[in-house]
């Protein structure tokens, strides 16, 4: 009762009112201010800290003020200025010391040490600052309303500490605002209950209301400007890290050179769909894109012309699909797109085609001009699938067929594309296996001087007895040796083995090695087969290396040097299958070619076919005039040896003579003293 007597008859409740505005408006942002400064971490926390209590103690401070202001002893009162300062200055200093206090680990430790340190400063400000209230007239003190004041602020103190050390932050804000309002309140009003002033008969007049009011409104002002600083600041805070947080997820959620969405967002939003989809939401329609020929312009004209490359195909990618579909960049050179509302595959295919179309013109980037393609592998939902998982799954089979099939297409899912996938992946993992395992075998197929009848050298040829499968043709294991970057591994064995049984052969007998484009473009061609000479011992003369007219087309400057560098070492080079490529005359001149070789297509159909002949006539003739040795391979009649041989071939090979056979068998042939012609 006798705090609610001096609350509502010795108060004057407009300037009670003012303070309780005050208080409410000071606690809630200080709380705020609190959960930022526990929040932080190193040297932010003490500037967090020192905002966050020269808001709360100013608060604090100016509620505690305006109250005393507000409150009727009806004697004249003055207020000691030294003392209010000091009291001003606990608050503040006291509110930091319990902040410090609440970022302790614990978080019993924390409320009590913490909330009770700032309980004890606004206990410890209103005591100063009443000493500085000097009345005039007989001042009485109730201890027992003392003692409960100073409970009072160190509880709720504690309680409100305690609340913003939880997790559930919106409603521990809230009843930690309420708590540190009761802490102000019930110390101020309790601690004003155990104070009374008893006048001085004739002394002294009223207190100078008018003057109160005028001050009251001066510091509640003041307090108010503090706080709304404290508010500015926290709220530039609070914009600067959603801001950041905004750039954080875009980039986690973006790739960064082509801005469009990453492998993170697109499998997110894969998954959305099929949720939604589940719940009988609309279908959609997934396709992959994969771009063919990409690795050569990084390889040709660098990874910065690459880069814009991608940039292009991005926004080409964009313009090419409805303003609503997700496009995304999942890998180097891969793209997906989830179109919602799509469950027509005619409609489907339509886009696709559009996005090979769109893709396989040419992009001229800096003055260079790249020419690429794609392939697109199209799943449907739920016509093929429901969940992610297994939609990825399908439209990279559908993708894979696309390639497989000649690339520049587009293909659609269909359950007996797996088993095709899936032998192509287990031949990927055997062909793996086999390099470490060292399961390739060299054998050769003897070459024939037209002349002299008798063998001049021999050709190395790959094979791959698998333990798992048996032989495996080149024309299957070479191509996705290549796709996988295991074709130079196998060349080097090639050439090494070659190498080392060619020395055991006659020193007149010469043994040529196919080498692929990769091999060539690697930078290490020379290098490798002056090690493969080295250790072996054969000499450089005797060993020749084929190379096909694509490895010429890849690049022609990279070509060059690799071919001079070969030549330097005395190795000779010939040009495979001559006339089925480019065939272009000019890498006759320009490229160090010794020998050219007369593809067997064209041999086949000898003598019968004119045009095949006349080809064979002319490719001879072409060798003679640029003193070129001409070979012809798939010799397989007596009829065809007879052509070749009378235009001009000088060497041919084929099963006319022998069978490519391995290293025991070849070495027995060339220690017969006359060859024999024997269809095999």
């Amino acid at each position: 009762m006798r705090v609610l007597t001096c609350l509502f008859y010795e108060h004057n409740l407009a300037l009670v009112a003012l303070a309780a505005l005050l208080c409410m408006i000071g606690s809630y942002v200080s709380v705020q201010l609190f959960r930022r400064t526990i929040d932080a971490r190193g040297g932010s926390r003490f500037h967090w800290c020192f905002l966050a209590s020269v808001c709360a103690g100013s608060s604090i401070w100016g509620t505690h003020f305006i109250a005393m202001l507000g409150y009727q002893p009806g004697v004249p009162v003055t207020f000691h200025a030294s003392l209010t300062i000091v009291s001003a200055v606990i608050a503040i200093g006291g509110v930091g010391i319990g902040l410090l206090l609440s970022c302790l680990r614990n978080r019993w430790v924390a409320a009590i040490c913490g909330g009770g340190t700032i309980g004890l400063a606004i206990s410890a400000m209103h005591y100063v600052g009443m000493f500085a209230y000097r009345a005039d007239g007989i001042v009485e003190w109730r201890p027992g309303y003392v003692a409960a004041s100073l409970v009072f602020a160190v509880v709720f103190g504690a309680l409100a500490i305690d609340r913003l050390r939880l997790h559930n932050r919106s409603s521990a804000t809230l009843v930690a605002t309420a708590l540190l309002v009761l802490a102000i309140v019930m110390l101020h009003f309790v601690g004003m209950a155990a104070f009374s002033v008893t006048p001085i008969a004739d002394f002294g007049s009223g207190p100078q209301s008018d003057v109160f009011f005028a001050m009251a409104a001066a510091i509640a002002m003041a307090a108010l400007l503090i706080v709304g600083t404290g508010v500015s600041t926290y709220l530039v805070e609070m914009r600067t890290r959603v801001d950041a947080q905004d750039q954080l997820h875009h980039i986690a959620m973006h790739d960064a050179l082509t801005g469009l969405e990453n492998r993170h967002a697109f499998n997110g939003k894969l998954r959305r769909r099929c949720q939604r989809l589940a719940r009988g939401g609309p279908p959609f329609a997934l396709l992959m894109v994969d771009l063919d020929r990409f690795k050569p312009v990084n390889d040709t004209l660098g990874h910065p012309v690459g880069d814009r490359v991608l940039k292009a195909v991005a926004a080409r990618l964009q313009t090419a699909v409805r303003e609503n579909d997700m496009v995304a960049r999942i890998g180097g050179d891969e793209f997906a797109i989830i179109t919602d509302g799509l469950s027509d595959p005619q409609i489907a295919g339509h886009l696709a085609e559009r996005i090979v179309d769109v893709l396989s013109r040419p992009f001229v980037v800096g003055g260079q001009v790249a020419e690429i393609g794609a392939s697109v592998g199209i799943t449907l939902a739920p016509a093929d699938g429901s969940d992610a998982e297994s939609l990825n799954q399908q439209v990279d089979v559908a993708l894979y067929h696309a390639k497989h099939e000649g690339r520049g297409r587009h293909s659609f899912f269909d359950p007996s594309l797996t088993e095709t996938l899936r032998e192509r992946r287990q031949l990927e993992q055997d062909l793996r296996r086999a390099c470490m395992r060292d399961e390739f075998e060299v054998h050769f197929q003897p070459v024939l001087d037209t002349k002299t009848r008798k063998f001049i050298g021999a050709e190395a040829l790959v094979r791959w007895k698998s333990t798992d499968r048996g032989e495996v043709p080149p024309t299957v294991f070479i191509p996705v040796a290549e796709e996988l970057g295991l074709v130079s591994h196998i060349g080097a064995l090639v050439l090494d083995k070659a190498c080392e049984q060619a020395v055991t052969w006659p020193e007149d007998i010469t043994v040529a090695v196919n080498v692929s484009p990769v091999q060539m473009m690697g930078g290490r061609l020379a290098s490798n087969i002056a090690q493969a000479l080295h250790r072996t011992g054969l000499a450089p003369h005797r060993l020749e290396i084929e190379i096909t007219e694509t490895a010429l087309v890849a690049d022609d400057e990279l070509a060059l040097t690799a071919l001079q560098e070969v030549r330097k070492l005395g190795v000779k080079i010939s040009l495979d299958d001559f006339g089925t490529g480019y065939s272009s005359l000019s890498y006759l001149h320009r490229f160090p070619i010794d020998r050219i070789k007369i593809d067997r297509s064209f041999v086949n159909q000898l003598p019968g076919d004119p045009g095949s002949a006349s080809i064979v006539r002319a490719i001879a003739q072409l060798g003679e005039s640029l003193k070129l040795e001409v070979t012809a391979e798939g010799i397989e009649t007596d009829e065809q040896f007879d052509y070749v041989a009378q235009h001009g071939c000088g060497n041919m090979q084929g099963y006319l003579f022998s069978r490519p056979v391995d290293a025991a068998s070849v070495a027995k042939l060339f220690a017969d003293a006359a060859p024999r012609r024997s269809a095999a």
